[in-house]
């Protein structure tokens, strides 16, 4: 997943649960231009803050790592 499908799924959710920016941004003490900027695929969020949103939206993110063949 990128960041812009980071960004739509994090808005769809947000959306389903009737919830506005400025909500959301007062339920993680994110900035609103935060949430807009991530949601829109041009923020670059750091992992705490993506935790903050996603918890409070009721998602989660799993990281795969692959190891690479030498």
């Amino acid at each position: 997943m990128n960041i812009e499908q980071l960004g739509k799924t994090i808005q769809s959710r947000r959306e389903q649960l009737v919830l506005k920016q400025e909500d959301l941004s007062e339920m993680t003490s994110i900035s609103t231009k935060t949430i807009y900027l991530i949601e829109n695929g041009t923020g670059n969020p750091s992992l705490s803050t993506l935790k903050k949103i996603l918890d409070v939206l009721g998602l989660e993110i799993t990281i795969d790592i692959k190891k690479l063949d030498q």
